[in-house]
């Protein structure tokens, strides 16, 4: 489908694909964010592959950890994963030294604490997230930062 000439792309870097009902889908808020988001995560996986981490697992490290640690399912929970992504990752990251996990006396399963060297990496995976997201936000504005944090809280409900 055509569009007129009067029809301003937003960023100017694709070709428009055009639904069933006329919109262009490239133009859309959906497609505009999952680009953003996979540019963003790929510059970010390389800074944390230098770490010997995989993409995903900081999500894990910026958790609020304390000396309860968490069951595996309120980890899954807290970075919104299915449990066996969680299990797996869990595997990697104590086979690499980030986390432990430990069967306490009394509960069912075990729970996850981060090791010396995974409180160690947090420290440099949490500059790696702030320099990603002042990255990320360079071009605006102190209240469109805020208000672009308040629609993506809302629409993340």
């Amino acid at each position: 489908m055509e569009r007129d000439s009067g029809d301003v792309r937003p960023y100017g870097r694709c070709t428009p694909t055009y639904g069933r009902d006329g919109n262009c889908l490239t133009e859309t808020a959906l497609y505009w964010l999952v680009l953003l988001a996979r540019q963003r995560r790929t510059e970010l996986a390389k800074d944390l592959a230098s770490l010997g981490m995989y993409s995903g697992q900081e999500q894990v490290l910026l958790q609020r950890w304390d000396d309860r640690g968490f069951t595996q399912s309120e980890l899954a929970e807290r970075v919104q994963a299915a449990p066996a992504t969680i299990t797996r990752m869990l595997q990697r990251m104590e086979r690499a030294g980030f986390v432990q996990r430990e069967r306490r006396p009394g509960e069912r399963g075990s729970r996850v604490f981060l090791t010396e060297h995974g409180w160690m990496v947090r420290a440099t995976v949490e500059a790696l997230w702030l320099r990603a997201e002042e990255r990320l936000v360079a071009n605006l504005s102190g209240s469109e930062y805020a208000l672009l944090r308040s629609l993506l809280a809302k629409l993340n409900d």
